[in-house]
């Protein structure tokens, strides 16, 4: 599970009261019909307010109740000038009766109503404005990581100006995720403080009220696993994944001399074996120079038929030595 740690600011008695007044007055508001709404400002911005309903024709103002004490902010009689009692910092539309407060203050939250003044007072408008401050930037740091030989852990701690926020991560060489179901996130006076992760490789922390926010990012996984490729190896399997291929090649080794001794065999069985000289290696017989020559093409001609066979040298001799 997720670890929470925040520095939260201490909120008064008074302030409580107030806001309790504040929940309770919009709802018996809500009972009366009266329009309402709740706007969020921030500090600096301009608020801009309207009226509901037809333009009033009788005497009307606009008004603020701020820390239990109203303010008129101007009256105004249709065919006259309005009378303002805020400053310069409020315009009035004479044709809308719509009001603006430039360059709101942190301390002008509070309720603020338009009010047509007749035989009884109606409320035309009215609006809950909370003022609030930018929210201040957030550090994104790394606080632990901690190597198994199926996962990693990774604590990251996001910190404020006012309050810090820790959470866990769990990775594998596939993806990351948070250590319990909900992201781990404090509220705090000023904002809400968040840590999450995003699409199962980055941690997000993030402080944000109404009207601003401040994120920071950290890619979480390369802080176990520098190459998604790669995932931890302990000793024993690498000395598996080196074994398994040594004896693959010894084996296709032996195949292959196997291979070459037994054709070698062969080939030697062929050329002892009996007529081997006058077979091809296909097995016909091995060609003649008459094969190869062929038939000729050279007519013959016949040959004389003696009548008398010549007288050898045998013959000859005999008669001389008779003679």
């Amino acid at each position: 599970m997720s670890r929470c740690s925040a520095t939260l600011s201490t909120m008064t008695p008074y302030s409580v009261f107030l806001s309790a007044l504040y929940v309770f007055s919009f709802w018996f508001r809500g009972l009366q019909g009266h329009p309402m709404e709740t706007l969020f400002v921030l500090e600096g911005d301009d608020l801009s307010m309207v009226i509901h309903g037809p333009t009033p024709v009788d005497q009307f103002l606009w008004r603020a109740t701020i820390q239990l004490k109203k303010y008129t902010i101007l009256t105004y009689q249709p065919g006259t000038e309005p009378k303002k009692y805020y400053g310069k910092r409020a315009e009035f539309s004479k044709t809308t009766f719509s009001l603006q407060i430039k360059n709101l203050r942190l301390n002008e939250s509070g309720l603020y109503e338009a009010v047509v003044i007749s035989a009884t007072q109606d409320i035309v408008a009215e609006y809950h404005v909370t003022v609030q401050e930018r929210v201040s930037p957030v550090v994104l740091n790394v606080s632990s990581v901690s190597l198994s030989p199926e996962s990693c852990k990774v604590t990251v701690t996001c910190s404020t100006q006012s309050s810090s926020l820790n959470s866990t991560f769990t990775c594998t060489p596939r993806t990351c995720s948070e250590d319990g179901e909900d992201p781990a996130e404090v509220v705090t006076s000023d904002g809400s403080l968040q840590i999450y992760l995003s699409n199962g490789l980055n941690a997000v922390c993030n402080h944000s009220n109404k009207v601003s926010w401040s994120k920071a990012t950290m890619e979480i996984k390369p802080l176990c696993f520098e190459d998604d490729d790669i995932p931890y190896i302990n000793p024993q399997q690498g000395n598996l994944l080196i074994i398994i291929p040594f004896f693959l090649v010894i084996l296709i080794l032996v195949g292959i001399l196997g291979a070459i001794y037994k054709q070698r065999k062969k080939n030697k069985r062929e050329i002892n074996s009996p007529g081997s000289d006058d077979l091809s290696p296909n097995g016909d017989q091995s060609p003649t120079v008459y094969s190869m020559l062929g038939p000729s093409s050279i007519p013959l001609e016949p040959i004389p038929r003696q009548t008398a066979s010549p007288e050898g040298i045998y013959a000859q001799v005999d008669k001389h030595g008779r003679a």
